[in-house]
């Protein structure tokens, strides 16, 4: 590390480190995996302080711990790695604790004679511990050296074990800001995949707990009709009743609703806005509060809360950062433009729907008036043939044969209307694509036939999140009206990712992953003018049902946030092809 004894000018050597110092802040700064900037550290501290292992420890705030992450040297792999500490200052606590708590730096040519010392390397005779803070001088990890010398480390080695640990914090720093950018990426994702604000807020809900790792989170939206700020979700939460939540103004979280700005606390017990109320912890339990506004086009419309519990810990620092409260807001304004698109697009759809039901009620008033007209007939006849004195059997085997018929018309029409109407009405849990497909296919498809079933289902985890029953009905739907075009031939059931192009034509968001599922039949296929057709209510080539069965396809695949199209040629078959979002995991910290 220095040139002592070589004659070198001092400037020189000075020159020389600087450079050495620079070539490894350029490395650490190319690498984006903290675990390996950190490990790249460790490695450079080991050479040039000559120790046996250098250790960086990493504090977790909701155990109040510190463990033992990233490291190189002789002992690291065999049993340092991982090992947890609980964050304190008592003796025998442990030098890495013990400066983790206490945030000063430790430095022992002997550390048989330190009362903090804990025996982790039998071999230990020196060692230095440095604290690791953020910009908010919160202490975030801790680097450790360690050798099996005494009286090891003098200026320059603790000098350069200082540089190590600046450049440490860097990284760490670095890693929270990463994370909470892949928050805003996965929240801007959700806001484009979500079909109802139920499906947004439990996307968000996910987020801010394994990616921003808030250990409380609570969404409160006005309700009009009550004047309040509702519960519309929360972590924590068992059941709450309806109409739950804040008058503008009551408590802290009233007082963010109604004047649109962010609270940042510690002890908010102090404040005198708090009251205890509508919590998801016991008062006396929160150490930490947070709340901002959600706001549209100038108006407050609701609040985001995240809350902390008091540590069992003292030496647990929890308190909630500007940072925090940047990206609460910054989640709050994503969460306000994902609702305003929900809410216009349901205004849209009620109108287009409304205008269905009329088109939808005029003509299954028509079809059922023809089934009851044919029914009075029917009954009408029934009523002359019991009139006579000899019973013709006959006849009346014919009229019962008749009445079922019509009967059996009206249910279907009926069933047909219930499941137009219901379509969009969702219960989504995840599920196996796969799985899912072959189940709905296998349901219907004919054991005796003459057309074969062909499977091509990809080998790739497709992990959707659907309504099962409603999925197998698009499915199913979809099998049935191939199957009424032909008798001969084949019937391809194909699962994929979807690529980009296929994304394109349905125009659909090219930066989500969907899957595809394909279906296609050698049939007569479908009129390029009949297209789009097929799949408008009462739009049907067959005699039977009112022509919804393409439309409650639609429905449904549209409900989940994908597409359906027919993409076949006349002469050579239909091509149904379906789009459904796969269910994307949060990366964890460790991916």
């Amino acid at each position: 590390m220095t040139f002592k004894g070589t004659g070198i000018p001092r400037i020189l050597e000075a020159m020389w480190e600087a450079r050495h110092a620079t070539d490894l802040a350029i490395r650490v700064n190319a690498l984006w995996d903290t675990d390996a900037a950190l490990d790249l550290l460790a490695v450079h501290a080991l050479g040039l302080t000559k120790s046996r292992n250098v250790m960086f420890a990493r504090t977790n705030d909701e155990l109040g711990t510190v463990e033992l992450t990233n490291g190189a040297g002789t002992d690291w792999d065999s049993g340092a790695k991982g090992r947890s500490m609980t964050l304190g200052g008592k003796e025998g606590g442990g030098v890495v604790a013990y400066v983790a708590a206490k945030g000063k730096k430790f430095v022992s040519g002997d550390v048989q004679r330190e009362p903090i010392y804990q025996n982790l390397i039998e071999s230990t005779q020196s060692e230095v511990a440095l604290p690791i803070r953020d910009r908010h001088g919160r202490i975030r990890a801790v680097l450790n050296a360690e050798s099996d010398e005494k009286d090891r480390y003098g200026d320059e080695e603790i000098a350069a074990l200082d540089y190590i640990a600046a450049l440490a914090g860097l990284v760490v720093s670095r890693d929270e800001l990463l994370r909470r950018e892949q928050a805003l990426f996965e929240i801007a994702r959700a806001v484009d995949r979500a079909q109802d604000e139920r499906q947004l807020l439990k996307q968000l809900l996910n987020i801010t707990s394994e990616v921003l790792r808030f250990q409380t989170c609570a969404v409160f939206l006005y309700d009009e009709a009550a004047n309040k700020f509702t519960l519309q979700a929360g972590t924590g939460f068992r059941d709450w009743p309806e109409g739950y939540g804040y008058e503008p103004g009551d408590g802290l979280t009233g007082w963010v609703c109604q004047h649109g700005q962010s609270i940042r606390l510690e002890n908010p017990q102090g404040d005198p806005r708090w009251k205890g109320l509508l919590l998801e912890i016991p008062s006396e339990q929160v150490s930490g509060y947070l709340a901002t506004p959600i706001i549209f086009r100038g108006r407050s419309i609701g609040a985001i809360r995240v809350l902390r519990r008091v540590s069992d810990n003292p030496h647990h620092d929890n308190r909630f950062t500007e940072d925090d409260e940047r990206i609460l807001s910054a989640v709050a304004e994503e969460l306000s433009t994902g609702l305003e698109s929900l809410r216009a697009l349901q205004r849209v759809v009620r109108v287009e729907r409304m205008a269905a039901w009329g088109e939808l009620s005029a003509k299954s008033a028509h079809m059922i008036g023809n089934r009851v007209f044919a029914l009075r007939g029917d009954v009408n006849e029934f009523g002359h043939l019991i009139a006579e004195a000899d019973l013709n059997r006959e006849a009346l085997r014919e009229i019962q044969k008749s009445l079922v018929t019509n009967v059996t018309r009206v249910e279907e029409i009926l069933q047909e209307f219930r499941d137009f109407v219901t379509a969009t009405q969702l219960a989504t849990a995840r599920a196996d694509l796969n799985f899912l497909v072959r189940e709905a296919v296998d349901e219907v498809f004919p054991r005796r036939s003459q057309v074969q079933l062909i499977y091509d289902l990809t080998e790739e985890e497709l992990e959707v999140e659907v309504d099962a029953r409603k999925f197998r009905r698009a499915i199913t739907e979809i099998v049935e009206n191939s199957l009424s075009f032909f008798d001969r031939g084949s019937l391809s059931v194909v699962t994929r990712v979807a690529d980009a192009e296929t994304l394109k034509r349905a125009k659909l968001n090219t930066g989500i992953p969907y899957a595809t599922v394909v279906i296609e039949d050698q049939g007569p296929g479908v009129e390029p003018e009949r297209k789009q057709l097929i799949f408008q209510p009462f739009y049907s080539s067959r005699v039977k049902g009112m022509g919804l069965g393409l439309s409650i396809v639609k429905g449904i695949i549209d409900a989940h946030g994908g597409a359906v199209m027919e993409e076949g040629r006349l002469g050579q078959g239909a091509r149904f092809v379906m789009l459904i979002p796969l269910h994307v995991r949060p990366k964890t910290e460790s991916e």
